[in-house]
């Protein structure tokens, strides 16, 4: 490996770990402003804009390089502070921006700014064609999902030619990366915006056992496996810790820097140290765990035991649901009716749906093995046939996770001829809009892209998505201008809310199972986390073993339709694909006549919306997006 370059990137919060992990071996620093980033939550941290000014200064005369994380999701109110940043950071030659949102390129773009993009680890980024999407946007480098194996990277790296990053050591997150809106739903705090409160480093019951910490991923350590991951294509190894002290730090950055001097050297005679093994162990602060290099993460992965988990400012709390007093009657002035699309998990709905005057019908492909139809492309292929007479259009809406593991069913069905009868296919992840934007088929933008401001909307219109489906984080506040904007968005208004996707399965820890030999427990019974209230966060698996934890209160957004209709919504969205064939007929019935109710001018639905709490014992919750009122 003599001559290749592999770059080693450390964190710095403050001055003083900014000089000392460049003295200790670092090749370049990552760190935010007092602005737009991920790390806000200490306000001792961050630099101010004299302190990036002079950062860059003291970096550059040391041949190194400095990257700004400008990697939240942002809002329309944030789009002039975040252009007059951006201009900034260009004038003062920072050597790259880490992003998450897909509307800094079109900020990019507008503004004629020449800064190196480097793809957020938030965006999730785990097929080699979401690469080419992004290659095709102007990005240079990608950081990985830290849920891409080994495998994977070798197969992406034969497939692209962006730069290929890869957390190497520090905090791990149980949940896909960008996927995880659980803190969002509790408090409103949004993961993607840099204030999770971690809600998956609480206790949890399962099966009314102890409380053990089921979600409490260890930390990530590969140092043993730095010569394998060179080899397999990854170009720049990330250590996490912007919050970190520099103590901490530096002797990490010195023994991941001997290794990598090491294997460059003379990467065929390299051997792992195992006194740096040691020292690396005694001042860990969490165990440690090889992520999902190497397999999907089982129970050797969580610490569950929660004896090394450090002490974190929040805890449970008692979650609110909506009341009979959160219903409010009033005078309706709306230009647009709503149209109504409901997602499905049942082929013998499909006939009953198409009479009741709903535009689209969706079907899933995530492939749920709890009570859910898994769509084919038979099975698609008979619900084209039962709504051909109608004009209810049949959508298809690809998983928020695509990887190796499920996009070969997902190319055999954009393969299939069953595609060119359907209305559209709605897309939550870049790979799969990579894949089918030559095939001169319909496409829409689902919520798992994240979009919550207009440039990213602008963008993606341009790459052809005629429709996208707003964040489910985002509050009506945040979203009313977005709204009023004319263009074709959606909302999901009613259904469960999924606060997390993860590769490890709870139900296997529950048992005591080290393998991840699969035994299918969740076929059984009704799965569910509680926590100390006695909430229960119910787990729904996909046909990929992909585990999805809900929040313990569906969505209902009926008693606000009169504001966002007034606000300019244009198409709403039930998830009915978890519920029975009868429970989605009453759902979608009450919201069928409550939009029809918003052309008389008079918004009188109690009776509908007291049919919905009833129909939901458990309870119903306005969501972030009307927190405030919930």
């Amino acid at each position: 490996m003599s001559g290749k370059e592999v770059e080693l990137l450390a964190p710095a919060g403050k001055w003083d770990t900014l000089e000392k992990v460049l003295r200790a071996g670092a090749d370049a620093v990552y760190l935010g402003g007092k602005r737009f980033n991920m790390r806000m939550l200490r306000p001792e941290y961050n630099f101010t804009e004299q302190e990036l000014k002079n950062a860059v200064e003291y970096v550059h005369q040391r041949g190194k390089k400095l990257y700004v994380t400008l990697n939240n999701l942002y809002y329309d109110n944030e789009v002039e502070g975040l252009k007059d940043y951006m201009f900034f950071l260009q004038e003062i030659k920072v050597d790259a921006l880490i992003v998450q949102d897909i509307g800094t390129v079109s900020l990019c773009k507008e503004l004629g700014l020449n800064i190196p993009l480097h793809a957020s680890v938030q965006m999730g980024i785990l097929n080699p064609y979401s690469l080419k999407f992004l290659e095709e946007q102007g990005f240079e480098r990608a950081i990985l999902s830290r849920k891409v194996s080994l495998d994977e990277i070798r197969e992406i790296n034969k497939m692209t030619d962006i730069g290929l990053e890869y957390f190497a050591h520090g905090e791990m997150c149980i949940s896909h990366t960008g996927q995880c809106y659980m803190s969002s739903f509790i408090s409103g705090k949004s993961g993607n915006r840099g204030e999770c409160i971690k809600p998956c480093r609480w206790q949890y019951s399962m099966d009314g056992k102890e409380f053990r910490y089921y979600l409490a991923h260890k930390d990530l350590c590969l140092y043993n496996h730095m010569l394998e991951m060179i080899a397999a294509g990854i170009i720049s190894f990330k250590i996490e810790g912007r919050m970190r002290s520099a103590d901490y730090l530096t002797h990490i950055i010195k023994i991941y820097r001997q290794a990598i001097n090491e294997i460059l050297k003379d990467c065929e005679n390299y051997e792992v140290d195992k006194k740096s093994i040691q020292e690396l162990y005694k001042k860990r602060e969490r165990d440690f765990s090889t992520g999902s290099l190497f397999k999907r993460p089982g129970l050797e992965a969580i610490g569950i035991t929660g004896e090394r988990e450090p002490k974190f400012p929040t805890k449970p709390v008692k979650l609110s649901k909506l009341k009979l007093e959160d219903y409010q009657e009033t005078d309706v002035r709306i230009d647009y009716i709503p149209r109504l699309s409901v997602k499905v998990g049942n082929l013998k709905i499909i006939d009953e749906l198409c009479n009741l005057g709903i535009d689209n019908i969706i079907l899933g492909l995530e492939g749920f093995r709890q009570h859910c139809t898994v769509w084919d492309t038979e099975k698609i292929g008979q619900a084209l046939e039962i709504a051909q007479d109608s004009n209810v259009g049949i959508l298809l809406e690809t998983p928020s996770i695509l990887n190796s593991q499920n996009i070969k069913t997902i190319k055999g069905i954009f393969n299939s001829p069953v595609l060119d009868r359907i209305r559209g296919i709605i897309v939550n992840d870049y790979g799969s809009y990579y894949l089918l934007k030559d095939r001169g088929q319909t496409l829409y933008g689902g919520p798992g892209l994240n979009i919550s401001n207009s440039c990213a909307i602008q963008l993606l219109n341009k790459a052809g998505l005629k429709q996208i489906t707003l964040s489910q984080e985002s509050d009506f506040e945040t979203l009313k201008p977005i709204m009023q904007s004319g263009k074709e968005l959606e909302i999901i208004v009613h259904g469960p809310l999924c606060g997390m996707i993860s590769d490890f399965c709870p139900t296997r820890a529950l048992k005591g199972e080290e393998t991840y030999d699969c035994s299918q427990h969740c076929l059984h019974e009704d799965l569910f986390l509680v926590d100390h209230f006695n909430q229960k966060f119910f787990i729904k698996t996909d046909n990929k073993c992909l585990n999805y934890i809900f929040y313990p209160h569906d969505l209902c957004l009926l008693p606000y339709l009169p504001l966002l209709a007034a606000a300019g919504l244009q198409r709403m969205r039930i998830d009915g694909q978890h519920y029975n064939k009868e429970l989605v007929l009453q759902v979608v019935r009450i919201y069928k006549e409550a939009v029809d109710g918003l052309k008389e001018g008079k918004w009188k639905q109690s009776d509908n919306y007291n049919s919905l709490l009833k129909l939901f014992p458990q309870g119903l919750t306005a969501g972030p997006i009307f927190m405030n009122k919930n």
